[in-house]
């Protein structure tokens, strides 16, 4: 209740939606040239990365106090911690999922992405679960920290890691050894590639160049010449990591909430006092 009940809260995120949706829509528009690959690439980009700092921004800095009333009332058997997750997950989801479909519905058709229906219901669900992936690292890190302030701090290095390597500012084969790890946990990394391969499969591009092997004719070979992970790639494999990124931070915030219950101390049996 408490989630619908906020209507001026959700209000505020609509037209936040709305206004980053015009402002792309009236900063870009799609053609089929080569120099347009660039601008497709640029959006993605900056979809995604904006879509994840809403996330990631909005639970981190409120969860750290909710985490605090909700051991409270767990110290008075009001609740457990599984039926209070799930509940605000169930709560919270809906209002997500309105607000990604708001921003699909005008940013889609103002730029001039592909104009067919399943590639827009693609886009939509796609930057949907790159919503709920960035809330859920967001719940994470607002469950670990021991307070809103150290939530904060933990958000900076968390969203730079994710840009750097989202695909398009390193090549994977390129990322340091000691880093390898970083591109696989990047939710920013997955919703770009998600949403390039929804976008760039099936276009083609008019030769505008002096050199025709300078040219990239179709969106897959545009993909190709950006990096070799898009050759071997799917929607469904950028579907299952988001949703790996999801469910792991799920599940480790659900631990740290049980495991911050309520502690009590223990009753010893008065010793009898001596003689």
């Amino acid at each position: 209740r408490e989630v619908w009940r906020n209507k001026g809260a959700n209000l505020i995120k609509a037209v936040q939606q709305v206004g980053t949706a015009l402002i792309y829509g009236s900063i870009y528009t799609l053609t089929d040239t080569q120099s347009s690959i660039q601008d497709r690439l640029g959006l993605l980009s900056l979809v995604t990365i904006g879509t994840a700092n809403v996330g990631l921004a909005g639970t981190i800095r409120a969860f750290p106090k909710e985490k605090d009333i909700v051991v409270a009332d767990r110290s008075k058997r009001i609740y457990g911690a599984l039926p209070y997750f799930l509940a605000k997950m169930l709560a919270e989801a809906p209002v997500n999922a309105i607000l990604s479909v708001i921003f699909g519905s005008i940013l889609y058709p103002m730029v001039g992405f592909q104009r067919t229906w399943p590639k827009f219901f693609n886009f939509v669900g796609i930057n949907a679960l790159h919503s709920f992936a960035s809330s859920a690292v967001g719940l994470m890190l607002g469950a670990m920290a021991p307070s809103s302030d150290a939530a904060l701090a933990l958000l900076p290095p968390v969203i730079v890691l994710s840009i750097i390597f989202n695909g398009l500012n390193i090549a994977e084969e390129d990322t340091p050894k000691l880093l390898r790890w970083a591109p696989q946990v990047s939710m920013i990394r997955w919703g770009f590639e998600g949403l390039c391969l929804n976008e760039f499969r099936g276009l083609r591009f008019t030769c505008d160049r002096p050199v025709k092997q300078m040219c990239a004719n179709t969106g897959e070979e545009a993909l190709a010449r950006l990096s070799a992970c898009f050759e071997h790639s799917s929607l469904g494999k950028t579907t299952r990591a988001q949703a790996a990124i999801l469910g792991a931070c799920y599940l480790q915030t659900l631990r740290v909430l049980s495991s911050n219950g309520p502690r009590y101390a223990r009753m010893e049996t008065p010793r009898a006092a001596p003689a």
